[in-house]
């Protein structure tokens, strides 16, 4: 079955993501509501499916030899990570209607939230994964101080966060700014142990 949890923001989401393949998770893979809007401004709001209540989600698969018993553990997981907000999904085409959501916005990921070009150059960085929601907090202040943005969307329970960014490559001094940030996200990246 498919637990969707709910998480007032990405880093939030991040700080648990850790946690769920202990329990037996074969998934969890985080979204925040930067896809979302996105999807809702460019395909309607019918293009995104009931969510729980949030602003960052991880999308969690649980297993079990039948739909009762994976349903009873993805209840267990729930309640030991303690997320403000769930919805245990056991109907399969439901589920994939959410799991689209995912799909959808990585292909969306191509524009930024500004809607300008997204590039590609910092797609698969990661991070231990118990590192994760603090190494979120600060990239969005890292994309911050550096006015960029993106679509962040990945494998949480790997501690790996996909995003392509906007950077204005064709503005005098573009490729130094992309320079400058990349050093940047690097060291950041480095600084929690992680790989580029």
């Amino acid at each position: 079955v498919l637990a969707v949890l709910g998480f007032d923001d990405i880093a939030a989401a991040g700080d648990v993501a850790h946690l769920l393949k202990p329990l037996g998770a074969t998934a969890a893979e985080g979204i925040d509501r930067r896809i979302i809007d996105v999807m809702i401004e460019r395909r309607g709001a019918h293009s995104v499916p009931e969510l729980p209540g949030g602003d960052a989600w991880l999308f969690v698969e649980i297993p079990g030899e039948t739909r009762a018993e994976a349903q009873a553990e993805a209840e267990r997981v729930v309640a030991r990570i303690g997320a403000p907000t769930y919805r245990i999904v056991t109907d399969p085409a439901e589920a994939s209607a959410l799991w689209k959501i995912r799909q959808d916005g990585a292909g969306l990921a191509g524009r930024s939230p500004r809607n300008l070009p997204a590039h590609a150059g910092w797609e698969d960085a990661a991070v231990p994964p118990e590192q994760l929601g603090n190494y979120l907090r600060d990239f969005d202040d890292l994309l911050t101080a550096h006015n960029l943005t993106g679509l962040p969307y990945g494998h949480f329970g790997d501690g790996c966060l996909h995003i392509r960014l906007d950077f204005d490559l064709e503005r005098p001094g573009g490729r130094g700014r992309y320079r400058e940030f990349m050093l940047a996200a690097a060291d950041l990246v480095a600084r929690y142990g992680g790989s580029m």
